[in-house]
């Protein structure tokens, strides 16, 4: 699926100019149109003000992962106060329309990346541009909030002022799983500025140091006027991160700040983004005074900035163009630009990664694409929605490999897929693409090798059964040790439901007994216990006629036995059931 943000000011919107929204605000003028849903220009009926609302698409408004990660897009950010960091006012749903949406802060202003289009910022400039992200980021990591999508893409700079430059679209809205690495829609432009952590290396697991890391290769690109070769194919994407990157071209005077905080292991940088101010030399400002006490890194600072004008507004996991205005400085904004440094190569303006999780170092790449462009490899015409699922069903991806689709028709094609390794489903996205000449977006939920055996009982079985008969529906993705875990899975009330966890040791709990009938909707809550850092977790949803004789009896048994005696007991039996799973991480 194509992941490029598409500005079109005159495109017909799915709300109209004029919608009022739970009569609080009204919608003006559509900004930007992506994937994920559109942005508006709004006002707020009470006060006057303007405006930017986020609406999702109409068919991810009802779906439940899409839904709640919305919510929590609000939730984390809207107590987040800070003035380098654009506001989020309030979530709400208008009851007319069905229609969930957000209303944030308005911005007038054109892109860090469009800025660099005109070169380098001078050594002072990039000075101010890294304390006043670095105070952003502190506060929001003081709230547990980790941006994870950190690049020249995704910060504004209001008015072209880099001293009033903002954060935007903190990665937490990208796709319809937070837990799942989005595979496809080019995937070695989209990982310029992401950490080795978030590729799987050196433990991966995300923290605010993931943050100092992406910043690190923005102020290089920054510096330079030009964004670091991070890597051109899977292989070396992981490769360039296991060392330092060539900072070449950058003032020796910051050179020191950027190589700790592009250490490639979390724990060799800065401990924090304070640290990381602290490092920057104070004698480095215009008028030789410190910088430190303009944008204190203290958490609990915040000022919010009065904005109006035109908006530039861009959709989380989307490549931006401009908007209306904000394109070119203001001719009093021009004067105090610093040069444009010099220039060697030509640019190329890098893609926004989307959201992903930690993936283990997959190592050399088994499938690599020919050196034919790939407007070659495509057929004229995109591919049909049988076709796309024939090609799904069909496709082999060899051990602990389970792909699903969930939107099969072109050219927005997104798969749902299990496995212990994201190689082959790279292979299996650039064969897709060969094949139908359609991107498709693969969610992928990353398993133990000990939860292999389930992965491998859907691919043989899960195409064989109706994928209506049942579903499931987790209330939380990530839990956390004492917490409840509890959701509900839907089917036809004559039908008997069974429920198993798979935990990341590959034991198997039979859960049935937590469940309670209600009509077509079976409920469950327990509480769980884990340790450590969040782990893989699966819960398989059997629905029949009757229960499975496999299941009788069992208490906490391993995966590879009993989903053995499960695929054997449902070919012997031809009345029709039906699976369901679901997927969360647990931890300490």
């Amino acid at each position: 699926m194509s992941e490029e943000t598409v500005f079109l000011p005159q495109t017909r919107s799915f709300i109209p100019a004029g919608t009022r929204l739970n009569d609080t605000y009204v919608v003006r003028d559509l900004i930007a149109a992506g994937g994920m849903g559109e942005v508006y220009k709004g006002e707020a009926l009470g006060t006057g003000d303007t405006v930017a609302i986020k609406v999702i698409k109409p068919e991810l408004a009802r779906n439940v992962a899409a839904l709640a990660l919305f919510r929590r897009e609000a939730s984390s950010l809207h107590n987040l106060n800070h003035e380098a960091i654009v506001r989020y006012f309030v979530f709400s749903v208008d009851p007319k329309l069905d229609l969930p949406y957000l209303a944030m802060e308005f911005v007038d202003g054109a892109l860090l990346s469009e800025r660099l289009d005109a070169g380098a910022l001078d050594t002072p400039t990039l000075c101010l541009l890294l304390r006043r992200l670095a105070a952003g980021l502190q506060a929001a990591h003081a709230l547990g909030i980790i941006h994870r999508d950190v690049s020249p893409d995704n910060v504004i700079l209001p008015g072209g002022s880099v001293a009033r430059a903002k954060l935007i679209d903190f990665g937490i809205a990208r796709a319809p799983s937070p837990d799942g690495t989005v595979i496809g829609g080019g995937f070695a432009g989209k990982y310029a500025y992401v950490s080795p952590e978030q590729l799987g290396l050196y433990g991966g697991d995300v923290t605010p140091k993931s943050d100092i890391y992406s910043l690190g290769l923005l102020l290089v690109h920054a510096s330079r006027g030009r964004p670091l070769d991070m890597g051109s194919s899977h292989l070396d994407v992981i490769e360039k991160r296991r060392r330092v990157p060539d900072l070449s071209g950058v003032d020796e005077r910051v050179r020191p700040v950027l190589t700790a905080m592009l250490q490639p292991h979390p724990k060799d940088r800065p401990a924090d983004m304070a640290a990381v101010a602290a490092l920057v030399p104070t004698d480095l400002d215009r008028k030789r005074r410190p910088l430190g006490p303009i944008l204190a890194l203290a958490g609990g600072l915040a000022a919010t900035a009065a904005l109006g004008g035109v908006a530039y507004w861009v959709l989380p996991g989307q490549n931006q163009t401009a908007a209306t205005s904000g394109k070119t400085l203001p001719p009093q904004e021009k004067e105090r630009a610093p040069e444009p440094g010099p220039r060697t190569e030509p640019k190329q303006k890098p893609e926004v990664p989307p959201t992903i999780v930690p993936l283990p170092d997959p190592g050399p790449d088994p499938d690599q694409q020919d050196d034919k462009p790939r407007e070659q490899q495509r057929p004229a015409s995109l591919a049909t929605a049988d076709q796309v699922e024939s090609f799904v069903r069909n496709y082999d991806g060899g051990q602990c490999f389970f792909v699903t689709p969930v939107s099969a028709q072109p050219p927005d094609v997104t798969v749902d897929a299990f496995g212990s390794s994201p190689r082959p489903f790279m292979a299996f996205d650039a064969a897709f693409q060969r094949s139908l000449g359609v991107e498709p977006q693969i969610t992928l939920r990353q398993v133990t090798d000990a939860q292999c055996p389930l992965v491998e009982f859907l691919a043989r079985q899960f195409p064989q059964r109706d994928a209506r008969a049942a579903s499931l529906e987790l209330a939380s993705d990530l839990l956390h040790s004492g917490q409840d875990l509890s959701g509900a899975v839907e089917t036809r009330s004559d039908r008997t439901v069974e429920l198993l966890l798979v935990a990341d040791d590959g034991r198997v709990s039979n859960l049935s007994r937590f469940v309670r009938r209600t009509n077509d909707a079976a409920r469950f809550s327990l509480r769980v216990e884990g340790s450590g850092t969040p782990k893989p977790q699966m819960l398989l949803a059997l629905t029949s006629q009757r229960p499975l004789a496999s299941l009788r009896g069992i208490g906490s048994v391993r995966a590879e036995q009993l989903f053995r005696q499960i695929a054997e007991e449902l070919d012997r039996d031809p009345r029709p059931a039906g699976i369901a799973i679901g997927y969360f991480k647990l931890g300490s």
